[in-house]
C-alpha cells in the first residue's frame, strides 16, 4: 500500500482495512485526536470510504456529487455532479423512480494516476473523470437490465477496471405489478483505450440450466466491498448473495426434499447457480478458476416480508443469508495463518465467518461470529492485521447470545478472531445498546468502528451514531465520540488522519442528512 494513501474501499487491492505503515495514530495520542474539518451535504450524507492520495480525498455523496478536498485546508478543490452526467446518459425509468434507484454514485473511487473511477446506481454506469479537473471523460453501461445497479466499489490494477453489478430486483419483487425476477449479477472488466471505456470481460454468476421451467434463476448479485486482486495467482476474488426467483422444478425439488431434512450440498442448487458462493476468477479471461457455493438454495426476495406474502416470493423462501461483502485476501505468515499459507476471510448474513484457500477454495475454518439477520450477521465489511480478523457482529434481530467472556450480548458485537483458527479472542458490545452497520478498520494498535443509532421499530437503525476506538488486543473501548447524524461509513486513515462519511440513502428509508469529516491527532509520539 502506498505511503500516505488510503486506495479504494478497503484500502488496497487486498480489501483488509488496514493503514498503510506511515500511519501514526496509536493508542499513545489518540486522545488528541480532533474533528479539523467538515462539510455538510442535504438532505443525505456520504457513506462511502473515501479514495485518499496526493493530499487529496476524493468521494460521492447521495446528494448526487464527486468531491475532491484538500483535506488538510479543508478547501474543496472542485466538485462534479455525478447526477447530471447520469441523466445525460438517459433519463430515470418509471420503475427506477419507484424503486428508489436514485442517479448517484455510492462507491469509494479509485484511480489509475490521471483519471478517476466510480460506478452508477441508476443505469449501472462506469464514469472516468478528470482527476484534475472533475469533468468526464467517458463512460459505459456494464449492465442494461432497469434495475441493475454497481454498489460494489471497484478495483483498478494493470490497466482494468473490476466491478460486479447487483439491482434492485429483491425490493422490486414486493411491488406490486411487478413480475419477479430475471436480474442475473456479473463481474465485469472494463478498460480504457483511446480515452474511451470499454467492456474487456463479463463472467454471469448463474449459468441457467436447460429444461426448466417458469422462473429463471435469478440473483447472486456481487453486492459489496471491492474485488480483491491476488497478484500471485492472476486472480480476482468476489462473493455473491442469494437468489431472487428460482424455476418451476427447483420449487418441487425444495419441496421434497424439506421432507428429508436439509443437506449440504443441497440437491436442489445447481452447481452453476453461483448463490452465496466465493469465488476466484481469471484476471486476463474472467473465467472461473474455483467457487465454493456457501450454504443451501437461499430464493428470497422483499415480497417475502411483506404481511402477507407477497405473490412473488419463491414457495420455500429462504433466510437471505447472502455475502453483503467482498472477500479479504491475507499474505500468508508462519504461525499466523493455517500452515503458514496466504488466506481468504469473508463474512455471510448468516454470522458465518470463514477462513477459505486461495488455491482451491476449500473452507479451512468457519466460525459462528453472530446470530443471523436480514441486516445481518456479518455484512458490509471486516479488517484484517497479520494474526486476527476483526469484525461488526450486527445482530439485527437483536438475538441474546454468550461472549467468549461469559457477557450476554443482545444487540451488536465488534470482535476479534484469529487468523489461524477463527478462534473468537474477544467480543464487546456495542456501547449503549446502540447497533452498528459499520465495517472496521485498523490503523497500529487500534481498531476503529462506530454505532450507527438504535434500533427503530421498522428493525433498521435510526438516531445517531458515534466514532469508537477500540484496543486491537482486548476489545477495550477506549474511546468514543458522538456524532450529530447515523454513521454507516468506513473509516479511512492516512497518517495521523481519519476521514468518513455520515449519513444514508436507500430504497428501505428516507434519506438521512450527513457529512464528511477529516480528524486529525494533535500530539506527536513521543
Amino acid at each position: 500500500m502506498a505511503p500516505n494513501s488510503w486506495i479504494g474501499w478497503g484500502g488496497s487491492i487486498l480489501n483488509r482495512r488496514l493503514a498503510a505503515s506511515d500511519a501514526t495514530i496509536t493508542q499513545r495520542n489518540v486522545g488528541s485526536i480532533l474533528k479539523t474539518c467538515e462539510h455538510r451535504y442535504e438532505p443525505a450524507g456520504v457513506s462511502a470510504s473515501p479514495l485518499v492520495l496526493d493530499g487529496t480525498a476524493y468521494y460521492p455523496t447521495w446528494t448526487g456529487l464527486l468531491v475532491a478536498l484538500d483535506y488538510k485546508s479543508c478547501d474543496v478543490l472542485w466538485t462534479s455532479n455525478i447526477t447530471k452526467m447520469i441523466l445525460d446518459f438517459a433519463p430515470r425509468t418509471e420503475v427506477q423512480v419507484a424503486s428508489g434507484v436514485n442517479p448517484v454514485s455510492r462507491t469509494s473511487p479509485v484511480t489509475d494516476g490521471s483519471r478517476l473511477y466510480v460506478g452508477t446506481l441508476a443505469h449501472a454506469l462506469v464514469l472516468a473523470i478528470d482527476r484534475d479537473t472533475g469533468e468526464l471523460i467517458s463512460h459505459v453501461q456494464i449492465d442494461d437490465h432497469p434495475v441493475a445497479l454497481i454498489t460494489q466499489s471497484p478495483t483498478w490494477h494493470d490497466g482494468q477496471l473490476l466491478v460486479g453489478t447487483s439491482s434492485f430486483e429483491i425490493i422490486t419483487a414486493s411491488h406490486p405489478g411487478y413480475s419477479c425476477c430475471d436480474h442475473v449479477g456479473s463481474m465485469n472488466s472494463v478498460i480504457i483505450e483511446k480515452g474511451a471505456l470499454k467492456l474487456r470481460w463479463k463472467t454471469m454468476m448463474i449459468v441457467q440450466p436447460e429444461g426448466l421451467t417458469g422462473d429463471l434463476f435469478s440473483g447472486a448479485s456481487v453486492w459489496g466491498s471491492s474485488p480483491v486482486v491476488d497478484t500471485a495467482r492472476d486472480v480476482v476474488y468476489i462473493a455473491t448473495g442469494n437468489t431472487h426467483s428460482i424455476p418451476d422444478e427447483t420449487g418441487a425439488c425444495q419441496l421434497a426434499q424439506n421432507e428429508t431434512g436439509i443437506v449440504f450440498p443441497d440437491p436442489c442448487l445447481p452447481p452453476n447457480v453461483y448463490q452465496e458462493s466465493v469465488l476466484a476468477l481469471d484476471l486476463a479471461t474472467g473465467d472461473i478458476k474455483w467457487a465454493r457455493q456457501l450454504g443451501v438454495l437461499d430464493a428470497w426476495n422483499m415480497a417475502c416480508a411483506l404481511l402477507p406474502v407477497g405473490a412473488e416470493c419463491p414457495p420455500l423462501p429462504g433466510l437471505d443469508s447472502d455475502f453483503g461483502m467482498g472477500p479479504t485476501l491475507i499474505p500468508g505468515d508462519g504461525a499466523k495463518t493455517p500452515d503458514g499459507k496466504d488466506l481468504i476471510v469473508i463474512g455471510q448474513k448468516n454470522g458465518n465467518l470463514y477462513g477459505i484457500s486461495p488455491e482451491t477454495g476449500e473452507v479451512l475454518w468457519l466460525t459462528e461470529a453472530s446470530p443471523p439477520g436480514l441486516e445481518g450477521g456479518l455484512s458490509w465489511g471486516i479488517a484484517a492485521d497479520d494474526t486476527a480478523v476483526y469484525f461488526t457482529a450486527i445482530n439485527n434481530a437483536r438475538t441474546p447470545y454468550i461472549a467468549v467472556d461469559g457477557q450476554i450480548i443482545h444487540n451488536t458485537a465488534f470482535g476479534a478472531a484469529a487468523l489461524i483458527d477463527g478462534r473468537i479472542v474477544w467480543q464487546t458490545s456495542s456501547p449503549n445498546d446502540t447497533v452498528s452497520m459499520m465495517a472496521p478498520t485498523v490503523v497500529n494498535d487500534i481498531v476503529f468502528t462506530g454505532t450507527s443509532g438504535k434500533t427503530g421499530d421498522n428493525g433498521f437503525p435510526q438516531g445517531t451514531g458515534s466514532l469508537v476506538a477500540l484496543d486491537k488486543a482486548t476489545g477495550k473501548i477506549i474511546r468514543e465520540d458522538k456524532l450529530e447524524d447515523f454513521f454507516h461509513g468506513g473509516i479511512a486513515v492516512a497518517q495521523g488522519y481519519l476521514m468518513f462519511g455520515t449519513g444514508y440513502q436507500s430504497g428501505l428509508q428516507p434519506p438521512v442528512a450527513g457529512s464528511f469529516q477529516v480528524w486529525k491527532t494533535t500530539s506527536c509520539i513521543g
